[in-house]
């Protein structure tokens, strides 16, 4: 019979078999708080998903679901140090083994592993683990903690009616506005249904949705009913969000909402912008008239939205609405007009510019025209639309423009090619670069075109 252990122990339980249960027991340990954090992860972030009615519930549900991730990164941890430092962790920090009071008796390997940094080696392992469990955790969860980070948040902040929270409901509308998920735009759709200034943003930040197509009938269907709403901050949030969808069935309400502000005084930009989006013929009359008789600002945009009805073909004179306003308009105004005739490009333009150029003072021609800026949201700030790009100067606009709807017609070059030899015999040599200008675009309007090949009449 083999003699017994020093310790007393029959054969085979000596210190170095002491290890193996050990073993054994962080083997089960660790798959158990693996599947208890796994099942907790799972159901607890579905909770928070579906957002909980108070805030404090969530913040409980969010430590619940981090403490699980840490309990399991730290049983992992125990286990990996196990197997590959031989438990040095465990030994010297949870045991108290130290390797200066070893005795001869003790398990070689113990005593090695006792020697090891574990100082070191374990909060690497930890780390390792903490980054495994968090990636395995988010990839059970369909990517949670992404999801939560970007947009969770700001739905959970959606919650409750009380009013001191309603500009934190608000900019969580403008958070969303910016991301994408799939559930942002059902959650935007059940703020639109609250009403009242909630409502009003949520139709503002569908309206930047157009890129989601797989959400479009929905959209366009609740926007519609929106504009039917007896709230008029509703209404016309949910009519520009429309417009920014290119839906042209709006354009009686659009119709109604313009003649309304010009009435009273103060025009909305946003409503030009989307009358430019939808393209419809039926509100040029009022876009007249807002050149007309609207604030500066007003009538800039609404030259640029006339302009955005050059492919319609019932909209007829489009430049003659603009032409009949430039001599009287201030100059940031004609700045614009002299814009939008480029974009339409009928060459009857070109009389009513060259006019333009030769009532300006030397000051205007040189002055910079301004940049548009439409701000979408329904504060004033963020979402903006740049109009009457890109910038220059007032002479350099009217040349430009003079290029691009170069004169082709006998008529029009008999008024257009004396008037460009006059620029350039009075500018020639002055040191600017106004002759060279004018006489690039004669040569330009002469090479175009052969007069010796139309027929001379009767």
């Amino acid at each position: 019979m083999a003699p017994a252990e020093p310790s007393g122990l029959p054969p085979g339980y000596g210190p170095r078999a002491r290890g193996i249960p050990v073993r054994n027991k962080l083997l089960v340990a660790a798959v158990i708080a693996n599947l208890a954090g796994m099942i907790a992860a799972v159901y607890v972030a579905r909770l928070i998903r579906d957002v909980p009615a108070e805030a404090s519930t969530e913040t409980a549900l969010l430590v619940v679901y981090y403490t699980a991730l840490c309990v399991v990164a730290v049983a992992d941890a125990l286990l990996i140090d196990e197997f590959m430092f031989g438990g040095a962790f465990r030994l010297t920090h949870l045991q108290g083994k130290d390797p200066k009071f070893a005795r001869a008796s003790d398990d070689a390997a113990m005593v090695a592993a006792t020697m090891q940094r574990s100082s070191v080696s374990f909060p690497i392992v930890l780390l390792l683990s903490g980054g495994l469990t968090y990636l395995l955790f988010n990839f059970v969860n369909q990517d949670f903690n992404s999801y939560y980070r970007r947009v969770g948040i700001h739905v959970s902040s959606l919650r409750g009616d009380d009013p001191e929270n309603q500009p934190r409901r608000l900019q969580a509308i403008a958070e969303l506005s910016v991301r994408r998920h799939p559930t942002i735009v059902p959650t935007l759709r059940q703020q639109l249904a609250r009403g009242g200034e909630v409502g009003a943003w949520a139709a503002w930040a569908l309206g930047r949705f157009t890129d989601v197509t797989a959400e479009r009938k929905a959209i366009l269907a609740d926007l519609r009913a929106a504009v039917r709403s007896p709230d008029p901050n509703l209404r016309r949030e949910a009519l520009i969000s429309l417009a920014r969808y290119q839906d042209r069935d709006v354009a009686d309400q659009l119709f109604g909402e313009l003649e309304r502000d010009l009435a009273a005084g103060v025009i909305d930009r946003r409503l030009l912008v989307a009358a430019g989006y939808i393209q419809v013929p039926k509100v040029l009359p009022v876009l007249q008239q807002i050149l007309q008789r609207g604030d500066e600002k007003a009538q800039r945009v609404a030259a640029w939205a006339i302009a955005q009805h050059r492919d319609q073909r019932e909209a007829k004179d489009l430049d003659t609405m603009l032409t009949d306003r430039l001599p009287s308009a201030a100059f940031s105004v004609r700045c614009a007009i002299v814009f939008s005739l480029g974009i339409l490009g009928n060459e009857r333009a070109n009389v009513p510019l060259m006019h333009a150029y030769d009532t300006a003072t030397p000051e205007e021609r040189t002055t910079t025209c301004p940049v548009e800026v439409v701000y979408l949201r329904p504060d004033g700030q963020q979402d903006h639309f740049e109009l009457l790009l890109p910038v220059d100067n007032y002479e350099n606009h009217i040349f430009k423009v003079l290029g691009q709807i170069r004169a082709t017609s006998p008529e029009i070059r008999a008024e257009v090619e004396p008037w460009l030899e006059r620029l350039v015999a009075q500018h020639k040599g002055d040191g600017t670069l106004k002759a060279d200008r004018a006489q690039s675009l004669l040569d330009g309007i002469r090479s175009a075109r052969d007069d010796s090949k139309v027929a001379a009449p009767e």
